[in-house]
């Protein structure tokens, strides 16, 4: 259930409101912008309202664990946070905020998103984007490829 309604509503995050910040387009106004806005604020009131407001464990699932949800709807509203690309407030979602905290606790969190925290702040426009892109894809690679190696080196021992 949950899979569906991610791929139909909070996806859009990606697929609309964050491309635009990172692919430039002269078809993108501010009123594109303030659409795709609106549609991650919808999106986020359904987590914050339904899958977190009946959650004690802080996932969205209500598991003692993170599920197949929690990360795939994590990596929607990380990369908007104020954390990584700082394009969205999250301040009118307080389950949200602590979700998304309690997400970047967990094991290789920081390696996996090195590439999201090297591109930085996209709120203001840059014309040298692609080569923000280009740089950071290759410090998230780096990244991901050293923390197997320390997870092939931990199974060893």
């Amino acid at each position: 259930e949950y899979c569906h309604w991610h791929h139909s509503n909070l996806r859009s995050i990606t697929k609309a409101y964050f491309r635009v910040f990172t692919i430039p387009h002269p078809l993108i106004t501010p009123d594109v912008i303030n659409l795709y806005k609106k549609q991650a604020n919808t999106s986020l009131k359904i987590i914050e309202n339904t899958y977190l407001k009946s959650s004690s464990s802080g996932f969205l699932l209500g598991t003692d664990y993170p599920t197949a949800a929690d990360f795939m709807a994590y990596e929607e509203a990380a990369q908007i946070s104020p954390q990584f690309g700082n394009i969205h407030n999250l301040e009118e979602f307080p389950r949200v905020r602590a979700w998304l905290e309690n997400m970047s606790l967990l094991p290789f969190h920081d390696e996996v998103h090195a590439g999201l925290r090297a591109l930085g702040n996209l709120t203001s426009a840059d014309p040298l984007i692609a080569d923000r892109l280009r740089s950071a894809s290759k410090i998230g690679v780096k990244a991901i490829v050293e923390a197997q190696k320390q997870c092939r080196v931990a199974s060893k021992l």
